[in-house]
């Protein structure tokens, strides 16, 4: 017996170099990273089958990986605080908000237009998050979401 399209499993999963956008960031440096991060999410999103964002609820599950992942006090290679990469990952998976001052870089991947919501279409679909850091030799992180 098949499965019904409305109850398979539905998952997006994809790695990015470098250490993930953190909030706010749609118009300030962090701009680079929410591209980078976009790209990686359109193209795992294409490779999954799936043809729009998540409508229903979801699981997000971030790993970032780094070579200081706890230490503060060394501010050149400490990656960063987990709270503020969820909850960066979560807005640049989703459409920017409406008044939100963008940076001109989307312009040149019109596919990745901050009004596009590539992932999920509202971070309150989000209703379980698994976040962690491991030390690692790179900095890169992975982000896993899928339908529950």
């Amino acid at each position: 017996m098949k499965l019904n399209k409305f109850w398979k499993k539905q998952s997006v999963k994809f790695t990015v170099d470098g250490r993930p956008p953190r909030k706010p960031g749609w118009a300030i440096d962090e701009a680079v990273l929410i591209l980078e991060l976009r790209a990686k999410a359109l193209e795992a999103r294409t490779k999954a089958g799936l043809n729009d964002c998540f409508h229903r609820p979801v699981r997000l599950e971030l790993t970032v990986f780094g070579p200081n992942i706890i230490n503060k006090d060394d501010p050149q290679t400490y990656i960063g605080d987990i709270d503020s990469f969820l909850a960066g990952v979560c807005e640049s998976l989703q459409a920017a908000k409406e008044n939100a001052p963008l940076n001109l870089i989307f312009s040149c991947r019109p596919d990745l237009n901050p009004s596009i919501p590539l992932i999920i279409e509202n971070d309150s679909l989000v209703i379980t998050a698994v976040a962690r850091k491991i030390e690692d030799k790179t900095e890169h992180y992975t982000v896993l979401i899928e339908r529950v």
